[in-house]
């Protein structure tokens, strides 16, 4: 990427605040949420925590390079619901063991704010900064702060369809920062009451480099409050070998 340091990501943190703000401002219908995690998938739901509720994402993901191989555990997100509109993200992240230089990968602070809803389809904004506290591979020595502000959107296409589309920009806090946009279009279904599945496309664009995922999943409800997901994803461009399989857990205390 770029490089040039920046201490404090107080542009990030102030955006964060303000989706708030807006939240808090103009609230839409305040409703209870059903459960759904943002897990898995390379994208987010619109869907916001339930108000002072804390809900746990987690889990572990293989992926491969040509032969290069990395395990990720944790993939840990804490999400606290301040109000039926408005959730407080915490990112964990994992520690990423690889065939050579392992390290941790870093954290993230974040809101997502429910911006606009209807019957049928639902809006909402996501402001995420990762902090400069990876370690190993991921240390980048000189604190730099990344940025990522999207929209999360997820309209009803029929009584068994849906669509999730994400679209954002992310950057890092330097000088010289280049923008990498991105496009995350999803369908998503289910098979019965318990269990579901999504295919879908991830598109990162960049000045340099692009890259075009094609992902999928299975997911099944443990209970109301509990979910277990296992998905996978495919790279199509010059990287077209590097794919990654994964399982997971979302719960809501």
């Amino acid at each position: 990427m770029t490089t040039g340091f920046l201490r404090f990501p107080l542009p990030g943190v102030l955006l964060g605040l303000l989706l708030g703000g807006v939240a808090l401002l103009f609230p839409p219908q305040a409703v209870h949420a059903q459960f759904a995690p943002d897990r898995p998938g390379l994208g987010d739901g619109s869907s916001v925590v339930r108000a002072q509720t804390l809900q746990a994402e987690l889990g572990y993901a293989f992926n491969d390079n040509s032969g290069f191989t990395a395990h990720e555990f944790g993939q840990l997100l804490l999400r606290y619901g301040v109000n039926d509109f408005l959730e407080l993200r915490g990112g964990i992240s994992s520690y990423v063991v690889t065939d050579a230089n392992d390290g941790y990968a870093g954290t993230s602070v974040g809101a997502k704010a429910r911006l606009w809803r209807s019957e049928l389809a639902q809006l909402s904004g996501v402001a995420t900064t990762g902090l400069p506290t990876g370690t190993g591979r991921f240390d980048t020595r000189d604190d730099r702060a990344r940025q990522e502000l999207k929209l999360a959107f997820d309209g009803a296409l029929g009584a068994n369809l849906s669509l999730t589309v994400n679209g954002g920009l992310r950057f890092f806090y330097t000088d010289n920062a280049q923008t990498e946009w991105l496009f995350i279009p999803t369908l998503n279904s289910s098979l019965n009451e318990r269990a579901g599945f999504y295919v879908g496309y991830a598109g990162f664009y960049a000045e340099n480099a692009n890259a075009n995922w094609v992902e999928g999943g299975l997911t099944y409800l443990v209970n109301p409050n509990t979910q277990i997901d296992v998905n996978t994803g495919l790279r199509l461009d010059e990287a077209s070998d590097l794919f990654f399989l994964g399982l997971g857990l979302a719960h809501r205390f």
